[in-house]
């Protein structure tokens, strides 16, 4: 069977022999012969029972030579050709490597670049000042005053400052303001700066100011340790990394492309205010760090998350579960790490001899008349769906 010779310029092969010399390569033909040096080689590999060969075309780099040859003896005297004028061992070894090898090298290199690149990240708010936390703090509080309902009640307010004063580290730069919004959504999440934001029926779900003093803790935590601004750093890393990637530039990220519009900003802000199951680790930690800090018990911390672990976990007769027999979890527990792993970490930790006891001194009977104080006020603003939907 003759050897071929593709030119790249026609799909017609030149056929003749290879033959591997000592200081070149020379391919003959009836109608041309050609001449290569081995430094031009592209790449050599076997495939089933012929071997294919790319050379490079010093003339014109657009085209490149493939020889496709079937004698093992050959291929032996090609590879000892290459060898023996590379002067870049590691370079022979990767282009006499079998395709899959190198598919799966270029994968690992992938996913080890991206890992770098992202660890990168997480430490790259180090260089983004306080300051502009507590900018998106003023700006974010704001939106929320505007358009959704805030409880105004005194007695609300000055209870849940209370609470935060008493939990803030003195190194903590923030200042916090929380907000209460009159809604029958079941969060409290925070923003970057100092925003806590914490839904009535949150609120309502709490027997205790202790249960809260740890749920705003768990917040207070995520502001503290800058957790916002690192995801928002890690975010828009990886989304100018895939541009990169795929050479689109940004006009195919429509959160790019609409984060002008007031709507956008929003939804994000309000309502898809998760954190990784890193962040939200980290911050249960912090939290029964700052109840200690501040001589306060965590039974509040871990009776509320045991009541809503049996309240939205556990299926109630005639309630409806999904087909994998799981239950609707709210946003205050999505996206976290499992609420029963979360129940004997909490659990673990406030069982040391030396964890606090101490309480708010709010009685039950006070505690439950100021949970159910509001009046709210009508928003300033109305929310407008741009896209109508």
């Amino acid at each position: 069977m003759k050897d071929k010779l593709y030119d790249g310029k026609t799909a017609i092969p030149f056929e003749g022999d290879l033959v591997p010399e000592k200081d070149r390569l020379v391919f003959l033909s009836e109608q041309k012969s050609f001449s290569f040096q081995y430094s031009d080689i592209l790449n050599l590999d076997p495939v089933g029972r012929e071997f294919r060969l790319e050379i490079r075309n010093p003339e014109n780099p657009t085209y490149s030579f493939v020889v496709v040859f079937y004698s093992k003896e050959s291929y032996g005297s090609v590879l000892a050709g290459r060898k023996s004028q590379n002067k870049f061992p590691l370079l022979d070894l990767w282009q006499n490597a079998h395709f899959a090898l190198k598919l799966g090298a270029l994968a690992l290199t992938a996913f080890l670049a991206f890992s770098v690149y992202n660890a990168g990240l997480s430490y790259a708010y180090f260089f983004v000042p306080t300051s502009y936390d507590k900018k998106q703090s003023e700006v974010m509080s704001g939106w929320v005053r505007d358009y959704f309902s805030e409880c105004s009640s005194p007695a609300l307010k000055s209870t849940m400052k209370k609470i935060s004063k008493k939990l803030k580290d003195t190194d903590d730069p923030f200042d916090y303001d929380i907000i209460v919004i009159d809604d029958e959504v079941f969060n409290a999440f925070a923003m970057p700066g100092g925003t806590i934001v914490v839904f009535t029926e949150l609120l309502k779900k709490t027997e205790t100011p202790e249960e809260l003093a740890g749920v705003l803790a768990h917040e207070m935590a995520h502001i503290h340790k800058r957790h916002g601004v690192r995801r928002q750093i890690r975010s828009a890393g990886n989304v100018v990394l895939l541009s990169l990637g795929i050479g689109s530039g940004f006009e195919g990220v429509d959160m790019l492309e609409n984060m002008d519009s007031l709507y956008e900003v929003l939804s994000v802000t309000i309502y898809d205010q998760k954190f990784s199951r890193e962040y939200e680790s980290e911050a249960d930690e912090i939290a029964l760090e700052k109840l200690k800090k501040s001589n306060l018990t965590g039974e509040g911390f871990l009776t509320f998350f045991k009541r809503i672990q049996e309240e939205y976990e556990v299926p109630q007769e005639g309630e409806e579960v999904s087909k994998d027999g799981a239950v609707k979890i709210p946003d205050f527990l999505s996206s976290h790490p499992a609420t029963e792993d979360r129940i004997e970490y909490v659990k673990n930790i406030i069982s040391h001899p030396n964890y606090p006891k101490g309480k708010l001194g709010i009685s039950s009977k006070e505690w439950n008349r100021i949970r159910g104080l509001c009046s709210p006020v009508k928003p300033k603003k109305e929310i407008k769906n741009p896209l109508g939907l």
